[in-house]
Parts: C-alpha cells; sequence; structure tokens
C-alpha cells in the first residue's frame, strides 16, 4: 500500500539532502537558480519538496558538477584540441539548460492539467448539489403552500362544525 507521500510524490528536506549529498546552503542555491520553493504542510510545520522539484535539482546539480568539470578540461592546456572546445562546452551547458527548462514546462503543464481537472470534478459534483438544493426548496416552498391551505381548510371546518348541536340519538341541528 502506497503512503500519502509516494501518492503525491512529496519528499521530505531530509530526504533531499540524502538524494542531493549536499547541505542546506547548496540546495537553497540550487533552489533560487531554478525558482523551485520547498512548500510548507500547514498542520505540521514541516517542508517538503515535489518529487518534480527535487528532479530539477538533481538535474541542476549534475550540471554544475558537469559545467565545473569542463571549466577544469578548458583551463588545461591542450595540444591539438581546436580552439572551439571552451564554445563546445559552453553549447552542452546551455543545451542542457533548455532541456531542464522544457522539462520544468512540460511538468508545470502537466501540474496545472491536474489542478484543473481537479477543479472540474469538485465543481461537477457542486452544480449537482446546487440543483439538488433549488429542487429541495421548491419543494418545501410546495408543502409550506399546502400547509396553509389545508390549516386554512381545518378552521373552515372547526367553525362549521360547532355550528351543529347534538340533539340525541346521533342527530345533529343546525
Amino acid at each position: 500500500m502506497e503512503t500519502l507521500q509516494e501518492r503525491h510524490g512529496i519528499v521530505s528536506a531530509g530526504d533531499v539532502r540524502r538524494i542531493l549529498n549536499t547541505d542546506n546552503s547548496e540546495i537553497k542555491d540550487l533552489c533560487k537558480q531554478l525558482k523551485v520553493y520547498p512548500k510548507r504542510d500547514k498542520r505540521t510545520g514541516k517542508t517538503f519538496f515535489m518529487r518534480e522539484d527535487v528532479e530539477f535539482l538533481k538535474r541542476m546539480k549534475e550540471l554544475h558538477a558537469n559545467t565545473s568539470k569542463y571549466n577544469e578540461i578548458d583551463a588545461q592546456p591542450v595540444k591539438y584540441a581546436p580552439v572551439s572546445v571552451h564554445d563546445n562546452t559552453t553549447m552542452l551547458v546551455v543545451n542542457e539548460f533548455k532541456g531542464l527548462i522544457e522539462k520544468m514546462m512540460s511538468n508545470q503543464d502537466k501540474l496545472i492539467e491536474k489542478m484543473q481537472s481537479t477543479l472540474d470534478n469538485k465543481l461537477e459534483g457542486l452544480d449537482e448539489i446546487v440543483v439538488e438544493l433549488i429542487q429541495v426548496k421548491t419543494e418545501n416552498e410546495n408543502l409550506r403552500i399546502k400547509l396553509n391551505q389545508m390549516t386554512k381548510e381545518n378552521y373552515e371546518l372547526k367553525n362549521s362544525l360547532e355550528q351543529f348541536r347534538p340533539v340525541g340519538f346521533g342527530f345533529y341541528v343546525k
């Protein structure tokens, strides 16, 4: 049976530190660069990340590691390498960032679609409830009108009954 965290793709801050194998300050820097921020549980006050956000942070950390590795390679003197090694490295990093941004945008679109479908489902249920409430209100008004008519008829019948006087042997005179 899957947990609530697994179902909603929630990762705790401690798990993010473990997954990225880093400290809080580096996580904060990565979050600022990607404009991804942790959420806070209103009941418990604990901080958590969405699974997609953790994947982006992990990818960003890998890109930083690759960039520093490429910069080290570019800094070393190469005898037979073409002059455009630095340009190739820059293009690789730019392409990685473009791919990361595209993935973030597609995940954002998926999240928006999921939220919209959830809201539509809830609003659809709300429409049914409103229709049912209107029907109940109409029925209630009809019953109130009927009750008033019956009360009036009952009052008239009591007045007409009071006009009769018993004579005897089950006979009545008006």
